[in-house]
């Protein structure tokens, strides 16, 4: 088989199924800037069937993949050995260089996301002459087991606790400006911040109305729980935010909250939940790390490499 490259900065041309991820869709990547892409295609000459892709936001020298989103890189849509890969990031970065590129960032899934695809662009990129940083990122398996199998005894003592105080509940969009309201209350409390404004999570959802799924857990009047859950691929949810309110530490909500979202992922079939990293400042929070860990949370790692010139 012959392989091309094709290089343009034409969002239209991306098909909304043929990303894996919805964060490499061209309507996300219009959301992250509306101009400044490239799209890289490596395309097999006689069927013309594209066979793996990189998206760079390039400016002011530098080229991200992705621009504002928890990960990009590259995506594998047909069988590719390591030489075939690393011939196409070679073409890749030559183009780059052409478009007068001097620091490249590109943010990797979690390895569980597709470990073997995962392990193939890793290599690569360390051929390449690429750095990383690492990040540790938490994984919960939909592996068939009850949620209360997978906790250590003191979580599932919480959850006991919670389920018979609290509701949880699948709540509708209308509900979202409470949500994200309680959510930015709850990392007030904790002297932290939300990524996004209501305002840009708002046009997300309009944009990906059924790739957004809200959760909370509380009284009649009062929350106690709340997440913001993204659909980012066919088989994975993505906890985006989620949070409690301090108020109830001793009783941990959350447990509760995230008890449901299994049972609701499972329900619906997809094969695992990201809990996201446990990173704070560029290190460890080892206390969220052991909370994910004890509430069956996988611990695998997060890649971003780097490369300047």
């Amino acid at each position: 088989m012959k392989f091309y490259l094709h290089h343009t900065s034409d969002l239209g041309r991306l098909v909304r199924d043929r990303a894996t991820y919805l964060f490499n869709e061209g309507d996300h990547l219009s959301l992250q800037s509306k101009r400044g892409w490239h799209i890289f295609e490596y395309i097999e000459l006689n069927s013309l069937q594209v066979y793996a892709r990189i998206l760079f936001h390039v400016k002011n020298g530098q080229a991200s993949s992705p621009l504002k989103a928890p990960f990009g890189s590259v995506e594998i849509f047909r069988k590719l050995n390591e030489v075939q890969l690393t011939y196409f990031l070679e073409q890749v970065q030559r183009q780059l260089i052409i478009l007068r590129v001097k620091k490249v960032t590109i943010r990797n899934s979690p390895d569980l996301y597709d470990l073997q695809t995962s392990n193939l662009v890793q290599s690569v990129l360390k051929k390449l002459g690429f750095e990383n940083t690492e990040e540790v990122s938490s994984i919960l398996l939909i592996d068939g087991k009850p949620f209360e199998r997978k906790i250590k005894i003191s979580e599932r003592q919480k959850l006991k606790k919670a389920s018979g105080i609290f509701e949880f509940k699948h709540a509708g969009r209308k509900e979202l400006t409470k949500i994200y309201s309680f959510i930015a209350t709850c990392r007030m409390e904790r002297n932290q911040a939300l990524s996004m404004s209501s305002r840009e999570l708002r046009k997300t959802i309009s944009v990906f109305p059924d790739q957004f799924f809200l959760f909370t857990v509380g009284s009649k009047t009062k929350l106690a729980a709340a997440a913001i859950v993204i659909q980012v691929s066919q088989n994975i949810l993505y906890t985006f935010y989620y949070a409690h309110a301090k108020t109830y530490n001793t009783i941990s909500p959350v447990v509760f909250l995230i008890s449901g979202i299994y049972d609701f992922a499972a329900i619906k079939k997809f094969k695992m939940i990201d809990l996201g990293t446990s990173m704070i400042g560029g290190h460890v929070n080892r206390s969220l790390l052991h909370f994910k860990k004890s509430i069956g949370g996988v611990t695998n790692k997060k890649l971003t490499f780097h490369k300047t010139w």
